[in-house]
């Protein structure tokens, strides 16, 4: 196998994987920035950018037009401006077998993670009611539930540590996904019989979980006694008219519209692939139109109602858009469910998603009261953030990047030199068949010129740093900041704004690339069916495919 072919098949692997950022992760891709203050000055806000529709929709047209038939399928664009929404398009094929084609009132895509911008709604409806509190030991919630958490730490597990990701379980990639609807099980069972351990204290660090998602979910449905798919329903999508939006799976024979199919590339084409379900529901099993999202990007913009529909009082929705868990003030951190996305004065907020072939990238950017929202049926290597950056970028959503002033203070060499190393991030395995992925994704710190820093990943993903103040660096031409939390002289964390679903913790010697890199072939021999369900079951197929077709060629297969 060729350097070239191993770096590709490397690559079609993390993007598989990868998609940690949608069901598992929210694909936090976009490398912007850290907004440091919730809040926003009369000098901040704007007018609404989108002064010409037409001009709007020419743009958006055009950037859809380089994606559709070649990065994916099929796609479909919802924009907001206040409560109204003013671009909603289907571009592409629902199915490629069928030649149906994506139309935006009728066809629901899979958006993965960007559901759980909904359960945790619900945790605030409840919160609003009195039923719920955010900061109550949620086996108050859980009486008469098989689901028991237990109390490993002296400070116990709350729903605000849910709807920040820092209740402190062990990480799992895998958000039970099934083949067969058949195998889909009662979201308590799931609940009970895959609950992970608690590894940290909560509210210490941010490790994305769907398992903390699917529990808040459960909580929701006892808090109401009812469950989470019917709650749901009749207090958000009911309400605001989405009428195509259902957390159900199968989706339900006479619910309106119809499912866009997921697919894989195939080549230089794409192919309908088999659909997959999830049994943490309130995790990620949301299936919506774009259309549909638009309402409800609109009550968010709204603070809490669409036109004269309210499904959040204005403080509950002014509470769930504040900060709830800061990592560091230099770099993008939590408001509850959404994380924060981009520049430093840019107050964006935002949550990606993905299945196994559907992948989905919802943003506010409240100051300009815009919204955006963009779905795909595949999962490709470039993710829906990179339209929404693009959007971001033409209509001045966030100030462009600038070169950064480094700074004064002295030591900056001795600083750089301090925090080189190798660092995982906190939401990966650390042990099991699935520790690969954490290996695959390690980042390396390295000293540059004078105080600055350059990192790499095992992708060749290289990027220089400049300090801005002792062990805070931003990044050479862009958004993107480090920033390190030092004790004794050494490194505890690295939070990265691009990163918000976790930290970066130091990694120990023995367990970094320059010695794991030579085994890294035989770890991925034995990875593909500890996958199966997941996001990086379609790259496991695609990469043994890949090494069937290269052995072929080469006289060598096994």
């Amino acid at each position: 196998m060729n350097d070239s072919g191993d770096g590709t098949t490397r690559r079609s692997f993390l993007t598989g994987v990868g998609s940690l950022g949608a069901i598992a992760l929210g694909t936090p891709t976009g490398r912007t920035g850290a907004t440091t203050d919730a809040s926003t000055t009369s000098s901040q806000l704007d007018e609404n950018p989108f002064t010409d529709s037409d001009e709007l929709e020419a743009f958006v047209d055009n950037v859809m037009a380089e994606r559709v038939g070649t990065t994916t399928p099929g796609a479909t664009v919802a924009i907001v401006s206040g409560d109204t929404p003013i671009l909603t398009n289907g571009y592409g094929a629902a199915n490629v077998d069928t030649d149906v084609p994506v139309r935006v009132d009728e066809t629901a895509f899979r958006v993965g993670s960007v559901g759980k911008l909904v359960t945790y709604t619900a945790v605030m409806q409840g919160v609003e009611r009195g039923v719920l509190d955010l900061d109550t030991d949620i086996n108050a919630y859980l009486g008469d539930s098989a689901v028991t958490v237990p109390d490993t730490y002296d400070h116990p597990v709350t729903l605000r540590h849910l709807g920040t990701h820092t209740a402190g379980f062990e990480s799992m990639l895998d958000p039970a996904i099934v083949a067969d609807p058949a195998a889909l099980d009662p979201l308590e069972t799931v609940l009970t019989d895959q609950q992970p351990s608690r590894i940290r204290p909560p509210g210490k660090l941010v490790g994305y979980s769907n398992y903390g998602a699917a529990l808040a979910g459960h909580i929701v449905a006892k808090a109401h006694d009812t469950t989470f798919e019917a709650y749901v329903q009749s207090k958000i999508f009911d309400p605001l008219d989405m009428t195509h939006s259902t957390f159900a799976q199968p989706v339900p024979n006479d619910q309106s519209g119809e499912l866009a199919a997921p697919h894989v590339r195939d080549s230089a084409s794409f192919t309908v692939a088999d659909d997959v379900y999830i049994n943490m529901r309130p995790a990620g099993s949301l299936s919506a139109t774009a259309t549909d999202m638009a309402a409800f990007i609109s009550a968010h913009l709204g603070d809490g109602a669409a036109g004269d529909t309210r499904i959040l009082d204005s403080e509950t929705a002014d509470t769930m858009h504040s900060r709830h868990h800061i990592r560091h003030p230099a770099v993008t951190n939590w408001r509850y469910g959404f994380h924060e996305y981009g520049d430093p004065d840019a107050n964006l907020l935002a949550h990606s998603g993905a299945t196994v072939n559907f992948t989905s990238h919802l943003l506010l950017a409240p100051d300009q009261e815009v919204g955006i929202f963009v779905a795909y049926n595949s999962n490709p290597a470039e993710l829906p953030s990179a339209v929404v950056d693009e959007i971001v970028a033409e209509y001045d959503l966030q100030p462009a990047p600038t070169t950064p002033t480094s700074t004064s203070k002295p030591g900056g060499r001795e600083r750089a030199e301090a925090v080189a190393g190798e660092y995982s991030l906190s939401y990966l395995p650390q042990s099991g068949p699935l520790q690969v992925v954490d290996l695959l994704e390690h980042l390396t710190v390295e000293p540059a010129d004078n105080s600055d820093l350059r990192t790499t990943t095992l992708e060749g993903d290289a990027r220089k740093w400049i300090e801005i103040e002792p062990y805070v660096y931003r990044e050479v031409g862009g958004h993107d900041v480090l920033a390190f939390e030092i004790t004794d002289g050494d490194v505890i964390v690295l939070n990265m704004s691009s990163e918000p679903t976790g930290v970066y913790q130091p990694v120990p010697f023995h367990e970094r690339q320059l010695v794991t890199g030579g085994v890294l072939g035989t770890a991925l021999s034995g990875f593909g069916l500890s996958l199966v369900g997941w996001g990086g079951h379609s790259a496991w197929q695609q990469w043994k495919h890949r090494r069937s077709e290269e052995a072929h060629n080469t006289g060598d297969a096994e």
